[in-house]
């Protein structure tokens, strides 16, 4: 009788094993299934409570970021082709135009305009895609002690002109020596930013710029009496080269959202954007408020 336990032992610990690990053998031969090409695949096991069913639970949500990542990297390169290859067309289209035939000096200076234009585009768009780059692959700058209130201020003076040359009005509401612990040159562009697109997309009325303390944060504001966006399309309006098709003819690469976004996280912040369609948009800044602090220590 003991050789016949030993072998119903020895038999029923290898089925217990092999019913175990049968999940490991899973998750290996998917793990050697997928590629960079097609992240797709998942272990789709039944939910268990132990660890093996945690790591592949872990596993199918590492996958489902990877696959995320790389369908939003795809995206990027085909909007960033797409966007280089328009001004470069419209350029080529233009010398291939004027190098026809003779044309009059009024014909040059209209070319050579038109050319300004696409030239200024096309580098602005690169700059913006440089300044991207950059922010995902270096770590952050050191950042220094800003008075946000007087940047905010000089920002808004430097646009006023372009504000009032459409006949709108720009009001600041700003608390005096608010300091904050950040990069001077990116706090200007992430204010250039929303003061521009506030611009771009308000016919007539109004807009109001505030700057407060409050208990834990400081808050930025910018609102307008514009267009609006459609709340179909705010959840977004921060993904890279993003534009509503009706806001296309404004100008601009759908980059200038993405790029406040990075200034905002960079500084430990959150941005929130509100709309109603018709009736303007609301953007509100917090910074945390231990860089406020970090600001009284240095």
């Amino acid at each position: 009788s003991v050789p016949v336990l030993v072998a119903l032992a020895a038999l029923g610990g290898y089925l217990l094993a092999t019913r175990a690990l049968h999940p490991i053998d899973v998750i290996t031969r998917t793990a050697r299934r997928i590629s960079a090409e097609d992240l797709h695949a998942r272990l789709n096991l039944p939910p268990s409570d132990d660890e093996v069913g945690r790591l592949a639970l872990t596993f199918d949500e590492m996958l489902a970021r990877l696959d995320d990542s790389f369908q939003r990297e795809r995206r990027f390169t085909a909007d960033a082709s797409h966007e280089l290859r328009t001004p470069l067309a419209a350029m080529q289209a233009i010398l291939g135009v004027i190098q026809a035939q003779r044309r009059t000096p009024d014909d040059y200076e209209h070319a050579l305009a038109d050319l300004t234009i696409q030239a200024d585009r096309l580098r602005a768009l690169v700059e913006d895609l440089l300044r991207l780059a950059r922010s995902d692959a270096r770590p952050a700058a050191p950042h220094e002690s800003v008075d946000l209130a007087i940047l905010v201020s000089d920002v808004v003076e430097t646009l006023r002109p372009l504000a009032e040359d459409k006949g709108l009005i720009i009001q600041c509401d700003l608390n005096a020596d608010l300091r904050i612990m950040g990069d001077r040159d990116d706090l200007i562009r992430l204010v250039l930013n929303l003061l521009d697109n506030a611009i771009k997309y308000t016919d007539y009325g109004s807009i109001a710029v505030g700057l407060i303390q409050t208990v834990d944060t400081v808050e930025l504001s910018v609102n307008d009496t514009g267009c609006g966006i459609d709340p179909a399309h705010l959840p977004h309006i921060f993904e890279r080269f993003y534009r509503i098709d009706s806001a296309r003819g404004v100008g601009g690469s759908g980059l200038g959202l993405a790029i406040a976004e990075e200034i905002v996280h960079a500084h430990g912040g959150t941005i929130v954007i509100e709309s109603t369609l018709g009736h303007g948009t609301h953007c509100r800044i917090c910074f945390p408020k231990q860089i406020m602090q970090h600001v009284h220590r240095a």
